[in-house]
C-alpha cells in the first residue's frame, strides 16, 4: 500500500498542487473505481461530469483548470499532460515492487565463458551458453535460453521462457516478455531435386534500444547478415517477422501482424492487428494501415491504407459504401432485365407480325 503525500505527488509527477492540503494517497485508480485515498487524472475538462459523485482524494487535472471551479472536492494537482503525470506515478509504483529475485539463481546454468555486468540477475533454470554478454542491470527470469554468443545490453528485461538463439543482439532496455523467440530460422526453402531443401539461415537478428517484444512473438534470423529492428519499435503479441526484414525507428506493430521476409518498414509506421505484408517490397515513413489488410505491393510514405489487396483509405471506404449497397443494386437490376427482356419479346412478336403481313 502506498503512503504519498500531496508534495510526494507533485515531487513525482512534476505537477503543481493546487493548494497544501493535508492527504494521504494509498493506491493509484480510475475514475470509475475510485476510491477515499486513491489519486486518478483527467484528460479533459470536457470531461468534467465524470468528476459529481468521484470519490478519489486527489486528482491530476490539466493546467488549463486552474482558476476554475470543477464539481470535486479533494486535492488538485495541474500538468500539462494528466495522463503521462500518472504514468509517471505509475513507474514510480512500479519500481518500488520489483518483480523478480535479485542475484544468480543456484539453478541458473551459465557458461564460464559468459560475461555478466554489474547487478545482472538470472533467474532460476535459465541457461546461458559459451561467450554471451549481459550488461549492467540486466534481469533474465526463470526459464530463458540465451545461446552462444549472444551480446544483450544494459537494463533489459527477458521474461520466463523466453529464447535467444546464437549470435543475436539486443542493445540498451530491451524488453522481451514472455514466450518470445528471436533468433529462429527463417522460413527458407529451395525446392531441388523433387524436395524441399533448407537453406541454412546464417544470420542473426538485432533489437535496437527500447525495442519491446511482447508474448509468443517470434523473429527470424536473417538468412545472411541481419533482420533488424529499430530503437523504441514495439511489437505487440503473436507477431510474425520474417528473415532479413528491416524495421525503422518507433514502429507498432499490433498482434497477429505477419511480416514476409526482405520486407523493408519505415519510421513512425503503424500496423494494426492482423495486417499482413507480402515480402521484398518497401513500406514507407509514417505509413498507418488498418486492421485486416494485406499488403502486396510497396507504399509511399504518409499514406493511410486499408483492404484486401490494401488501398488508400478514402478509396476503400468508397468500395466499401459501394458494396454495401450491392443487394439493392442487384434487386433494380433484375427488375430493369426483366423489363427489357419483355420489351424485347415485344419487339420480336412485333416483327414477325410485319413479316407475315398482319
Amino acid at each position: 500500500m502506498l503512503n504519498l503525500t500531496l508534495a510526494d505527488l507533485a515531487r513525482i509527477t512534476g505537477a503543481e498542487t493546487a493548494a497544501a492540503t493535508e492527504v494521504t494517497i494509498r493506491e493509484l485508480c480510475s475514475l470509475e473505481d475510485a476510491r477515499e485515498g486513491g489519486i486518478c487524472y483527467l484528460t479533459s475538462l470536457d470531461k468534467t461530469d465524470l468528476l459529481k459523485d468521484l470519490k478519489a482524494s486527489a486528482l491530476i487535472v490539466p493546467e488549463a483548470a486552474k482558476g476554475k471551479e470543477l464539481p470535486f472536492s479533494g486535492a488538485l494537482l495541474y500538468a500539462k499532460n494528466p495522463e503521462w503525470a500518472f504514468i509517471l506515478l505509475m513507474k514510480y509504483v512500479d519500481a518500488q515492487h520489483p518483480n523478480y529475485t535479485p542475484g544468480i539463481h543456484p539453478t541458473a546454468v551459465i557458461s564460464p565463458s559468459a560475461k555478466l555486468g554489474a547487478d545482472v540477475s538470472v533467474g532460476a533454470y535459465t541457461v546461458i551458453e559459451d561467450g554471451v554478454t549481459v550488461g549492467d542491470g540486466t534481469v533474465i527470469f526463470p526459464q530463458c535460453y540465451v545461446g552462444k554468443n549472444v551480446s544483450i545490453g544494459k537494463s533489459c528485461r527477458i521474461y520466463p521462457q523466453v529464447v535467444i538463439r546464437e549470435d543475436c543482439v539486443l542493445k540498451d532496455y530491451v524488453i522481451l516478455q514472455a514466450g518470445a523467440k528471436i533468433g529462429s530460422d527463417g522460413f527458407g526453402f529451395t525446392f531441388h531435386d523433387g524436395r524441399h531443401q533448407k537453406i541454412p539461415q546464417i544470420g542473426n537478428v538485432v533489437l535496437g534500444n527500447d525495442v519491446e517484444v511482447q508474448s509468443n512473438s517470434c523473429i527470424d534470423r536473417a538468412k545472411i547478415s541481419s533482420t533488424y529492428i529499430g530503437d523504441n519499435t514495439k511489437i505487440d503479441n503473436l507477431v510474425q517477422v520474417g528473415h532479413n526484414v528491416k524495421v525503422g525507428m518507433s514502429t507498432i506493430m499490433c498482434a497477429q501482424v505477419g511480416v514476409a521476409g526482405t520486407t523493408d518498414i519505415g519510421n513512425g509506421v503503424i500496423l494494426a492487428g492482423q495486417v499482413g505484408l507480402a515480402g521484398h517490397m518497401t513500406i514507407g515513413d509514417r505509413v498507418q494501415i488498418g486492421a485486416q489488410s494485406g499488403v502486396i505491393s510497396s507504399i509511399p510514405a504518409g499514406q493511410v491504407y486499408f483492404g484486401y489487396p490494401a488501398m488508400p483509405q478514402r478509396e476503400a471506404f468508397k468500395q466499401q459504401a459501394v458494396l454495401r449497397k450491392l443487394p439493392e443494386m442487384y434487386k433494380e437490376f433484375r427488375a430493369l432485365k426483366k423489363q427489357a427482356d419483355e420489351m424485347n419479346q415485344l419487339s420480336f412478336f412485333g416483327k414477325i407480325k410485319k413479316l407475315l403481313g398482319f
